[in-house]
């Protein structure tokens, strides 16, 4: 039975001379605080009046107390050097065949920069040469600028020949990079090359901004408010709504319909809201008079089924992942997100004997054999 993790980082917490892939953006860069302070709430931030806006250490004031006790860095995840024979030597031990490797902390800061599409060009040749000496097993996914279609086809084509067998999908400022929603037929042409190029598209929690225009005015400085604290939560509650947004334009807009193999990934986006998703998705895709026909012959339900995945994450709160597997056991995959600090070493582990109890079938589906089948469907099948 092979393991496939579907969701892992590449963290460099050191760059040799002219290694770092925004080096020429450097100056455009928020310092290491405030791009921190960006990633988790840049969205949020961003709709409030500039004189209304905390600073990162306000902002952040448990990451700043932690950094003081201890006198380190004020930094989120704990610091990893990543390599691929470090990589390897993990998977083995933990019993992993396949990773699928995002880009680390350092992709944050393509959105700061004025020229994306050079930046994550750069990024794809960065990653693809971190792992090039086991580019048979960690397998790099690709960041893109989707304001432009054919450039985006062009540097997926350009990912693919460097051994990326993934892409990113993301949202800016709460709509569609570029105005075009991706359920558009504009972007038929990005959909073809993904599945032709043998290319999974992922949706990764850190990518779904959101536009709280308004609705970050919550009064965070005002006496008797939640405070900083309510503010920071605020800033987590939108990525799952853009999430479905990419999903239900992909369904609805006949994504799905027109490119049958296509797979998108969800990844750190829980997993308890997902049997409801699909079953408000089928009875919506159901012929009815408010409604009208359906257009496809296949229904909505079967096109989520066939091309939508989603990896549920205990040390994130997902403890009711087994239960989602075992409701949609040909949806789910495995990921351990190492070596952040919501994943965990020993990910197989983690689930202990409730694994073991999973209907055998569907316990090979979780661990390895759907995402096998995603890139068989499409006939570039992981070695």
């Amino acid at each position: 039975m092979s393991v496939i993790d579907v969701d892992t980082h590449w963290e460099s917490t050191t760059f040799e001379p002219g290694e770092y892939p925004l080096a020429p953006w450097a100056d455009q860069i928020p310092a290491p605080l405030d791009a921190l302070a960006l990633a988790i709430a840049g969205d949020l931030l961003r709709a409030l009046p500039p004189d209304r806006r905390p600073d990162a250490r306000t902002l952040l004031p448990n990451l700043v107390a932690r950094a003081e006790e201890r006198g380190g860095p004020i930094i989120l995840h704990p610091r990893h050097e990543s390599s691929a024979s470090e990589r390897v030597t993990w998977m083995n031990h933990v019993g992993i065949d396949h990773c699928l490797v995002n880009p680390g902390g350092y992709f944050e800061s393509v959105n700061h920069v004025d020229d994306r599409a050079r930046a994550v060009s750069r990024c794809n040749d960065y990653l693809a040469d971190q792992l090039s000496g086991h580019i048979d097993r960690l397998h790099p996914v690709a960041l893109l600028d989707l304001s432009d279609v054919e450039a985006a086809v062009a540097e997926l084509e350009r990912a693919r020949r460097l051994g990326h067998r993934a892409f990113i999908l993301y949202t800016d400022d709460g709509g569609p990079p570029g105005g075009v929603s991706p359920g558009h037929p504009a972007f038929d042409r990005l959909w073809s090359a993904a599945t032709s190029l043998g290319m999974v598209a992922v949706i990764h929690i850190g990518n779904t901004k959101a536009n709280f225009a308004g609705w970050a005015n919550i009064g965070w400085d005002e006496p008797g408010s939640a405070g900083i604290a309510g503010l920071v939560r605020l800033a987590n509650t939108q990525r799952l709504h853009l999430a479905q947004n990419l999903i239900v334009a992909l369904l609805y807009g006949g994504v799905f319909a027109r490119h049958p193999t296509l797979t998108v990934m969800l990844e750190e986006m829980r997993v308890g809201w997902l049997p409801w998703f699909v079953k408000s998705c089928k009875r919506q895709s159901m012929s009815s008079p408010a409604l009208g026909d359906w257009p496809w012959d296949v229904s909505g339900e079967e096109m989520l089924h066939r091309g939508l995945r989603a990896t549920p994450l205990p040390g994130s709160g997902d403890d009711d992942a087994l239960d989602v597997v075992t409701q949609l056991p040909d949806m789910c995959s495995f990921s351990s997100d190492y070596p952040h600090q919501e994943g965990n070493v020993e990910p197989i582990a983690l689930y202990g004997n409730a694994l073991d109890r999973l209907d055998p079938d569907a316990r090979s589906r979780f661990l390895g054999a759907n995402v096998l089948d995603c890139f068989a469907r499409m006939g570039d099948p992981l070695a």
